[in-house]
């Protein structure tokens, strides 16, 4: 089934199965109707601390006149209850990504400022695990779909804590390789710098470079393994394998649909906040990028199931050939 095909066929399965999208479609209501988080007065506290050094010369200020304009403006605009949506894991939110214009009740009109950094923090971490468990909960909805499995709530919530649990470990695993290549490379730019400035400047932009490569195939690669962790129920390692081999040994048309998956989303984020500007159209934009977030990510589920299965025929075929005479 080729990319055109396979999104046909997901966006076909969400128009008869349409209580898929309620999930995205509640949170989405939720963050536009729930007081906003602010972090202005935080915000303004980073302002305040910024050096100001006459000496330094005009571009110097103005750089920091730029960066103050930004705080300042991102501190006025930001709701931290938009780290509920669940774009990371693939189903964009509408009002987790731009604030509506209009308001649908009174309770919207309210913020609540975080005063504290530990508040802050302590938020951010609880708002991403609730996001995450909430988007595991949504794909293994749509992943019983992509099975073609009766609806089964019981074994639904299994696999929704098993993924959560195993995506948990994951980003932490992530996180921890990140600081380790982070100081190390400081480590490197320290010696390299004494020995020639030159040569780090080299090694800082050659790592860059690398770095940059190697975060785009680990995109790739986390895209599919999050469709193996929660379709195939399989543990980290094994899904990550299942991920590489789908990719490897379908890498453009996995390229041609992550490419065409973004892209209609991003396209189509463009017109709903169009409609943004009154309450009727703020809702159809919700309803439309909610049906269209759950095709998307429907069809990758029968994407990743078509390749693995035929990956899977493929080498049963050849070990029975190893095993003939």
């Amino acid at each position: 089934m080729g990319i055109i095909d396979t999104l046909s066929a997901g966006f076909d399965r969400v128009t008869k199965r349409l209580w898929l999208i309620i999930v995205p479609v509640l949170l989405d209501v939720g963050i536009w109707i729930a007081p906003k988080l602010s972090i202005n007065e935080l915000s303004k506290q980073i302002v305040a601390a910024l050096p100001s050094a006459p000496e330094l010369g005009n571009q110097y200020q103005q750089s920091i006149e730029i960066i103050r304009t930004w705080l300042a403006d991102f501190g006025a605009g930001a709701n931290i209850l938009s780290m509920l949506s669940m774009h990371a894991l693939g189903l964009p939110s509408l009002t987790g990504t731009f604030a509506p214009k209009t308001l649908l009740f009174s309770a919207a009109h309210r913020s609540v400022e975080i005063h504290t950094w530990p508040a802050l923090l302590g938020l951010v971490a609880l708002l991403a695990m609730l996001s995450l468990f909430i988007g595991c909960f949504c794909l293994s909805l749509i992943a019983q779909e992509a099975r073609d499995e009766e609806m089964d709530m019981a074994h639904v919530l299994q696999v929704t804590w098993r993924s959560w649990a195993r995506l948990v470990r994951l980003i932490f695993a992530i996180l921890l390789t990140l600081a380790m290549l982070v100081s190390a490379m400081s480590v490197m730019s320290g010696v390299l710098t004494l020995l020639s400035p030159a040569l780090a400047w080299l090694a800082l932009n050659l790592l860059a470079l690398g770095s940059l490569w190697l975060s785009a195939y680990a995109g790739i690669i986390f895209f599919f393994t999050l469709r193996a962790i929660i379709l195939d129920d399989m543990g980290i390692v094994h899904s990550l394998w299942s991920s590489l081999n789908v990719v490897h040994r379908n890498f453009l048309s996995a390229i041609g649909l992550i490419l065409l998956v973004n892209i209609i989303q991003t396209g189509l984020l463009y017109i709903w906040r169009l409609l943004t500007v009154s309450t009727v159209g703020t809702l159809i934009g919700i309803v439309g990028n909610a049906y269209v977030g759950t095709g998307l990510v429907l069809a990758s589920f029968i994407f990743y199931r078509d390749r693995f299965e035929a990956w899977q025929r493929s080498s049963t075929q050849a070990t029975m050939g190893k095993g003939q005479p």
